[in-house]
């Protein structure tokens, strides 16, 4: 076993080294990582980032709430991002520019990790998924009129599918399984669970080798 299969074992760190350790690791998985992509054609897209950080020693996501005032997911939880815009170029830059919109992170204070799986939504939307990492704690800078709160839930409520419940959806005549979860009194559901729980299935897993 290596040293960095007990570090994510325990999903501690003893210092910040640790830290760096676990992100470089990170990053060899998900370039190793077949990345499931699909066709844009019919579906807007769109881009979230799953931002990392070290937060009382251990990993942690940063989620946000939507307000009432957006278009879609209405109070929902949700990672920083949104729609593909035509200036942005790579799809990468929207996740950027989204992320710096909403919640006052710019694109030079996120250490690049790497690319997670693509997802459509049941709104139309092609999400691609970046994954980054920034320091803690961040001094945010939110949009009132798109964010209402966030929370920062540590990586193990995922990787151990900590969830409250699953529930079977049906849309369009198919039926989804849903996972929620519950943190400090927040619900993580719907797609922002689902990336979650399959970036922890599919990479965080495998640093447990």
């Amino acid at each position: 076993m290596t040293y960095m299969a007990v570090i994510c074992m325990k999903m501690r760190f003893e210092n910040e080294d640790d830290f760096r350790l676990f992100k470089e690791e990170l990053k060899h998985r998900l370039a190793r990582h077949s990345i499931r992509t699909m066709e844009s054609d019919g579906y807007r897209r769109s881009a979230v980032k799953i931002l990392i950080m070290n937060k009382e020693n251990e990993p942690h996501v940063l989620l946000t709430k939507r307000t009432h005032k957006v278009s879609t997911h209405k109070g929902q939880i949700s990672f920083p991002g949104g729609g593909y815009d035509e200036g942005d170029g790579e799809i990468l830059n929207t996740a950027l520019r989204e992320t710096y919109e909403e919640v006052g992170i710019p694109a030079e204070a996120i250490e690049y990790i790497g690319q997670f799986d693509d997802y459509v939504s049941i709104f139309g939307h092609h999400v691609s998924c970046f994954v980054g990492a920034i320091t803690h704690p961040f001094p945010y800078e939110f949009n009132d009129d798109e964010i209402s709160d966030y929370v920062e839930a540590p990586l193990r409520l995922f990787v151990n599918r900590e969830y409250e419940r699953l529930q079977t959806y049906q849309h369009e005549g198919k039926d989804y399984t849903v996972y929620h979860y519950l943190f400090n009194g927040y619900e993580i559901w719907g797609l922002t669970a689902r990336i979650l729980t399959d970036f922890a299935g599919k990479i965080m897993s495998e640093v447990h080798e």
